[in-house]
């Protein structure tokens, strides 16, 4: 008896070509670097023909000899960095400098097939029940699947399913989720592709290549248009309702055949048209539990798997997100009228203390006034768009508070804001750096910010609690030196750390521009006059010192640029690779506190309380995020985004976060 290779079933005969499936056994690979079919694996697994390929992986069919069926095998095989040679096992790596990410990706593939093993005999997760090491890569055995990918099933269907298959479909995923939740395990990838549809009417939920258990760090591995907004920020909070995000935007795009916008667009301007305008036969509960489980704030969606299945049954009140709102505010008020009515025979004191507790939990309704000034190289809408951005999961949480958000052009926040100080006209929440402190002093107290923090979860806040002005600004982030050097323009020698203004004129005449913002930080830093000496230096060049330092180096008349960490990002964007960052040695670094911010004192008690929380949330990680770590205006006090902000910018502030532990900052 012969077993094809492609069909796996058994026939009679020396001949080649398979009676039942017409397969040619002496068929090659279909592309040289895969698994020559026929080749033995583990003395057990015999490797049938690919049927499919991925970046990361091969899929074959293979045949069990120790349990005499069909299996399928994926090997570990990244393309861009392996390859085999033609009729060999073995996978090679290109090159040495690829070994170390080859050799985490292999470890990552192993990860998931002990991950996927935990649920083996689940009936809608794919079972896998082997995985080892060998030829130099890695294999995992898997249960052949029959069928297709729900992705191509909504294809066949003409780009969309009928309601009920859209439904029943959801609900064996999230059967799967709730087991694989339970376990403290996150898929992180639901899409289509990776919902399997078996020609038997089993649903699977495959590829577990994204997963981690919750609450640890979360790479960013998404697919978009499903992905929520916190998967496209690497260590922000993720957790079940982030798989569900995803589910609903799976079943969205079964029931409409239109993919829904990306998250992170819906922020800003959501747009996203519910199933039921884009198909009338689409039930309310349903699309209304579509519309939950794709809300843009994590807190409105549903929180578990259950929660999510009970509204595509129609169990109890399915409401959108709309009217999940209205009804939260309504049992917020309910619960202030409760607790009143408990403590009405009680003492004044004790209802004077309840309602204040309660007022640090709830928000009554309020109009606050936000100025924000635009950052060097940036224009007013630009900063409006990002202050946006940054309060985007506020909003969503407080949609009882209203920002008015009015941005300013560099040069004229500056006179705007003391010219509202002097009239008493401040606006309720602003970036204060600019002010005189006779002007601060005056200003709203911010005892209320300090208490929401967790100063433990921040660097230097608790030191600059101590500050004079503490309680009347707190900063948004830290502003280190940084040294910027480019042999275009003709630096002779770069130096590995910066230590002082001297050795920038060690082989010649000096030849730097200098942020004038820094001049002070620099003189504590160095006791060198860098200011003064680049006063000369711009004469000597016919600049105006206080405005011209970056033009000096952006345009190639200077070597050196002595500023801090905010000019990172806008000079990779004017002249991306032509220059190199440079921190200074630790023996000498000192930072600044950068993006002071305050709370006007004309507001009433409602507007203040509401400035005080978005205070607190503009030093939130999501904030952080996007101030920091995507737009770099400063290193995060928060510390696990200024751990973030070192890994997207590893090349040259890896060091940071150690650097800060130590930091002396004026």
């Amino acid at each position: 008896m012969k077993r094809c290779l492609n069909c796996m079933k058994e026939y009679q005969g020396e001949g080649n070509i398979c009676p039942w499936c017409g397969y040619d056994q002496k068929s090659g690979p279909k592309e040289l670097y895969y698994l020559q079919p026929g080749t033995i694996l583990a003395d057990r697994y015999v490797v049938g023909v690919q049927i499919n390929t991925g970046g990361f992986g091969i899929i074959y069919k293979a045949w069990d000899n120790t349990l005499d069926k069909m299996v399928a095998i994926k090997e570990y095989f990244p393309g861009g960095i392996a390859n085999r040679i033609p009729g060999k096992k073995e996978v090679l790596v290109y090159a040495p400098k690829n070994m170390k990410e080859y050799q985490r990706g292999k470890e990552k593939f192993l990860n998931e097939a002990r991950t996927v093993a935990k649920f083996n005999n689940h009936p809608n997760i794919l079972d896998v029940y082997d995985f080892f090491e060998d030829n130099q890569t890695a294999y995992m055995i898997m249960d052949f699947l029959d069928g297709m990918s729900f992705k191509e099933y909504i294809r066949e269907k003409g780009g969309r399913v009928n309601v009920e298959t859209a439904v029943n479909v959801t609900l064996c995923v999230l059967d799967a989720l709730k087991a694989v939740h339970k376990a403290g395990i996150l898929h992180r990838d639901i899409n289509p592709s990776n919902i399997f549809i078996c020609r038997n009417g089993e649903v699977k939920l495959i590829d577990f290549g994204a997963s981690r258990i919750e609450n640890t760090d979360m790479t960013r591995i998404l697919t978009p248009h499903y992905a929520p907004p916190e998967q496209y920020t690497t260590k922000s909070k993720e957790g079940p309702y982030t798989d569900l995000y995803a589910l609903g935007a799976t079943l969205y795009t079964a029931l409409t055949g239109i993919k829904p916008e990306e998250s992170t667009d819906r922020q800003t301007n959501d747009l996203l048209k519910p199933p039921r305008q884009l198909r009338e036969d689409v039930p309310e509960y349903v699309n209304n539990a579509v519309m939950r489980a794709m809300a843009i704030n994590p807190q409105l969606r549903y929180q578990n798997a259950d929660q999510f299945k009970n509204a595509l049954l129609n169990k109890g009140t399915v409401r959108d997100v709309e009217h999940e709102l209205k009804h939260r505010k309504f049992m917020r008020v309910a619960m202030v009228f409760l607790i009143i009515a408990v403590l009405a025979g009680a003492s004044g004191a004790g209802v004077w203390f309840t309602m204040n507790r309660l007022k640090e939990v709830y928000l009554a309704d309020a109009s606050i006034e936000v100025w924000v000034p635009a950052a060097p190289g940036q224009t007013a809408d630009e900063a409006e768009e990002l202050f946006e951005e940054m309060t985007a999961e506020f909003q969503e949480t407080y949609p009882q508070i209203r920002l008015d958000i009015n941005a300013f052009e560099e040069e004229e926040y500056e006179e705007a804001l003391i010219e509202a100080a002097e009239d008493k006209e401040l606006p309720d929440l602003f970036d204060s750096s600019c002010l005189d402190e006779d002007y601060v002093e005056d200003l709203a107290s911010l005892e209320g910010t300090y208490e929401l923090l967790d100063l433990d979860q921040y660097y230097h806040l608790e030191e600059y609690q101590d500050e004079d002005l503490a309680m009347k600004q707190i900063p948004l982030c830290v502003q280190i030196p940084v040294l910027y050097a480019s042999a275009v323009n003709g630096a002779a020698e770069i130096p590995e750390y910066f230590t002082s203004c001297e050795e920038l004129a060690a082989d010649g005449p000096l030849k730097f521009s200098l942020n004038a913002r820094d001049g002070r930080l620099y003189e504590d830093m160095t006791g060198e006059d860098c200011l003064g000496t680049f006063e000369e230096e711009a004469g000597r060049l016919g600049a105006d010192p206080e405005r011209e330092g970056y033009e000096l180096f952006t345009t190639g008349q200077t070597a050196f640029y002595l500023s801090d960490t905010a000019d990172y990002q806008r000079l990779a964007q004017d002249i991306p690779g032509q220059y190199q960052a440079v921190l200074p040695a630790e023996d000498i670094l000192m930072g600044r506190y950068d993006c002071l911010w305050s709370v006007g004192p004309e507001g009433s008690e409602d507007q203040q309380a509401a400035a005080i929380r978005l205070l607190y949330y503009l030093l939130s990680e999501g904030a952080q995020d996007v101030l920091c770590v995507q737009n770099s205006r400063g290193v995060p006090l928060n510390k696990r985004m200024c751990q973030e902000y070192a890994n997207v910018n590893s090349q040259d502030f890896s060091e940071l976060p150690s650097m800060m532990e130590d930091l002396s900052l004026n």
